[in-house]
């Protein structure tokens, strides 16, 4: 793992190293002060200062000895999962999925509402049930210790309209302005909200196939296709927190031009037989593998990381098609990035919901990720 930023040992940086030394962790999934000194490029004693003050404050444990080098066995510490708690929820075109995690990134408990289409009560009531449920059994209403709900949710969650056999009124209430308002009325708990790709991203990021990764691209298959793309080490949102989303990338089939959400998305194999199964993976890896050349082309990314709200056999169809067309297809100065097979699943956008609330308090991206689209923040 590279560095993705530096530490300073200049004054008034304290909190800044402290996230920085969290998410370092984090993502090593463990770490010795003298791992964390060479990676963050903070001195051997401002680490060393930083950890035993996390320590002390509950937020790391020691979690073993690394034995086999020069000297003393070091000591590897690890996030303290009781430390904290989140609650993350997607907010889906086909239901909702809903899960606790821990202060570490785990996840405690995972709920799926399947619905046709949600409304904000719904939302609202099944975040209640929830939130009541597990946070009344593990006696977590110490503020200090619950750290918030993240919501995800597409930007445009009512657009799309004829691809989801949804009426005009079940769409024009999540166009409307004062959404984010609604949901902060009925859910009495602070919240995050974040574009639902951007969040299966930070999913991926921070406990997913791209924790050894800085610039890579998520392609998320649910019922619409979406995304989130990271470089740098940092979620790009763009200015309207709307960057990477993969939906209306353009790809060009059946002899003219159209957008992914076509070939790439699940509703369109509800119902559908083994025929059809087999064709679907033959339109979505040939319109997967025009996206990926294009992204790469422009980006020069690492990798790619494809998952979804599939099967894992008819995931693994897809990665395997879409290798196939890249070996193929590309032109001859192409760099390849790797392909890489998420194990999230249908909770990736969810567990990256939860982890915002942890990112937003304990990371050192300091901008404000409960920033969105006007219609989410009125």
């Amino acid at each position: 793992m590279h560095a993705t930023r530096k530490g300073t040992n200049a004054g008034g940086m304290r909190r800044y190293n402290e996230r920085l030394i969290l998410s370092a962790i984090r993502r090593m999934n463990g770490a010795s002060k003298a791992d964390l000194a060479r990676l963050t490029l903070l001195s051997p004693q401002a680490v060393a200062r930083i950890v035993d003050e996390l320590e002390t404050g509950g937020l790391l444990v020691p979690a073993g000895k690394r034995t086999g080098g020069m000297g003393q066995p070091a000591t590897i510490y690890r996030i303290n999962g009781a430390r904290g708690y989140t609650v993350g929820v997607e907010v889906g075109r086909s239901g909702l999925t809903l899960v606790l995690l821990n202060f570490d990134g785990e996840c405690q408990a995972t709920r799926h509402c399947p619905m046709s289409f949600p409304s904000i009560n719904m939302v609202v009531r099944e975040v209640d049930r929830f939130t009541d449920e597990h946070l009344a059994a593990v006696s977590l209403l110490n503020p200090r210790t619950f750290l918030g709900v993240g919501i995800a949710m597409p930007w445009f969650l009512g657009e799309w309209r004829d691809e989801l056999g949804i009426s005009n009124d079940q769409a024009s209430e999540w166009r409307s302005q004062g959404v984010g308002a609604r949901l902060r009325e009925g859910i009495p708990w602070k919240l995050f909200f974040e574009n639902d790709g951007n969040a299966a991203t930070l999913a991926q990021f921070l406990c997913g196939a791209g924790l050894d990764l800085q610039n890579f691209l998520c392609a998320n298959l649910g019922t619409f296709v979406g995304g989130g793309l990271v470089l740098g080490g940092r979620i790009v949102h763009g200015k309207h927190g709307n960057a990477g989303a993969l939906a209306s990338m353009p790809v060009f089939a059946n002899g003219k031009p159209d957008y992914l959400i076509h070939y790439a998305s699940l509703y369109a194999l509800a119902d559908a037989g083994e025929a059809e199964r087999t064709a679907w993976v033959s339109r979505c890896s040939e319109a997967l593998g025009f996206v990926i050349i294009s992204a790469n082309s422009l980006l020069d990314l690492e990798a790619v990381i494809i998952d979804g709200a599939l099967p894992n056999v008819l995931l693994t169809e897809v990665v395997a098609a879409v290798k196939q067309r890249l070996h193929g297809d590309v032109p001859p100065d192409f760099f390849m990035p790797a392909i890489r097979v998420g194990a999230l699943g249908k909770a990736a956008a969810a567990i990256g919901a939860g982890l915002l609330p942890l990112y937003s308090t304990f990371s050192p991206e300091l901008a404000a990720l409960s920033k969105g689209p006007a219609d989410v923040q009125s």
